[in-house]
């Protein structure tokens, strides 16, 4: 669910928030609420019922809530127990906790909550679900998988491949999960008998990748993320969120602080949209307004699979490419290629059947894909030279007042009447060594003993 433009201009509250930016800047200010998705509770707690069902049957899961510990604090006391939770409100985990026992209570046969090391021995456990709403750089998870490695019963556990730790977040960027391996006790060398990166998994409703800021932010993300940086009021590092993930995923229990600094950031120069990092009432009932409806949800997922057909006719047919493109883990993507397969949708090959194209054919011009873009980047420190990298583009010709009939090759030897700056340059001193012409590579084949061609005299 998001904001409508309407329900933006018919909110008091947003107009206020809206005030405190300059005139030129609240149409970006707006776009950015615009492009917020809100979680509501009953959303995640359906989610994560179908994530625990869709468990393999015959085992029994330990489940924990993913929660911030003090550095180097065990999950377990001496005495195996686990240690309690503060008195306070833990954020976010609050609502996980409640979720996770009302999950053990309706399946006290295969599901415990948040058992102690004792339980967990006398009933074999070896699946460990850690559930968390959302991941943003990994270090609550890594640290919280650390606290239980840190009692050496698990911890020998562990090390002798007993233990399988699958992580459960309704949101994760790609690279969470290289960086909370990397974080974990352990060895990942090829030579262990027990890689650490294969007793832990992941699982997500929704995967993205973090420099892709135009999937979350739209086209004129650029404009959205200028708008963050130039807030002078906001210290630096919680302008674009926590590790500058630029993330617009927002729960109704909880605010992550991964999204930018302008919605929740509050002093006495700024007034946060959240402040508190809660989502206050008057916004609740805002979005509200139009609730998310089965049917909705049941057209969501209709257009997912329109969408992995429109991938799979522009050539996109590897599993984990079709997964990074709809923003899903790869065991869901390659779980979709087998549902389009058995409706008869794609061929054992991962081609479109007849009844494929014409339900592409069917789904007319509200698919929308996205636009990756593809042009050559060349880093700076390459150029010794705008003109002696690459012409000028038709625009850039165009801005200059120059007719189309004017060739590229004229342009840069100098504009018309002038004499080239660069061309009498290159008779006054040698060109630097980024622009000189080099021989192509050669074979190491019968490799000239004397070096590469032109390094000496012959």
């Amino acid at each position: 669910m998001n904001l409508s433009p309407a329900k933006i201009d018919a909110s008091p509250e947003i107009e206020n928030w809206l005030a405190q930016f300059p005139e030129d800047q609240r149409i970006t200010a707006r776009l950015l609420l615009s492009r917020l998705q809100f979680v509501s509770r009953d959303v995640y707690s359906a989610w994560l019922q179908r994530v625990v069902a869709a468990l393999p049957s015959g085992k029994t899961y330990a489940l924990y809530s993913v929660r911030k510990l003090e550095h180097g604090s065990p999950l377990w006391n001496d005495e195996g127990e686990i240690v309690a939770r503060p008195g306070d409100s833990l954020g976010s985990e609050d609502l996980v906790y409640s979720l996770v026992a009302n999950l053990a209570r309706a399946n006290p046969q295969t599901l415990l909550d948040h058992s102690s090391l004792t339980e967990l021995r006398d009933k074999k456990i070896h699946d460990y679900l850690l559930i968390d709403d959302s991941i943003g750089s990994g270090d609550r998870v890594s640290g919280f998988i650390n606290a239980m490695l840190s009692h050496p019963t698990f911890l020998s556990w562990w090390s002798f491949g007993l233990v399988r730790i699958h992580v459960v977040s309704f949101a994760r960027p790609c690279e969470a999960e290289v960086k909370i391996v990397a974080k974990i006790k352990g060895s990942d060398h090829g030579k262990r008998k027990f890689r650490k990166s294969s007793k832990v998994d992941f699982t997500s409703e929704i995967v993205y990748d973090t420099d892709w800021l135009e999937g979350r932010w739209g086209e004129n993300h650029q404009q959205v993320i200028q708008l963050c940086r130039g807030q002078t009021k906001i210290p630096t590092k919680r302008r674009l969120g926590y590790g500058g993930v630029m993330a617009n995923l927002v729960f109704y229990h909880s605010v992550p602080n991964n999204i930018p600094g302008v919605l929740w950031f509050t002093n006495e120069k700024w007034q946060g949209l959240m402040p508190a990092r809660a989502v206050p009432d008057w916004l609740l009932a805002l979005i509200d307004q139009t609730s998310l409806v089965a049917s909705e949800v049941a057209t969501s997922q209709t257009d997912e699979i329109v969408r992995l057909l429109a991938l799979i006719k522009r050539g996109v047919r590897s599993s984990r490419s079709i997964a990074s493109r709809l923003g899903v883990d790869h065991k869901y993507a390659v779980g979709l290629l087998g549902g389009a397969q058995e409706m008869g949708l794609l061929t054992a090959q991962v081609r479109l059947t007849a009844a494929g194209l014409d339900r592409l054919k069917h789904a007319g011009s509200t698919l929308a894909l996205p636009v990756w873009n593809r042009s050559l980047y060349i880093p700076s420190s390459w150029c010794a030279g705008r003109a002696t990298v690459q012409p000028p583009t038709k625009e850039e010709l165009a801005s200059l007042g120059l007719a189309d009939s004017v060739e590229v090759s004229a342009f840069t030897d100098g504009d018309v009447g002038q004499t080239s700056l660069e061309r009498s340059d290159a008779k006054a001193a040698t060109p630097p060594f980024s622009v000189m012409p080099h021989l192509p590579a050669v074979s190491g084949v019968n490799h000239d003993t004397d070096g590469p061609l032109g390094s000496k005299d012959r």
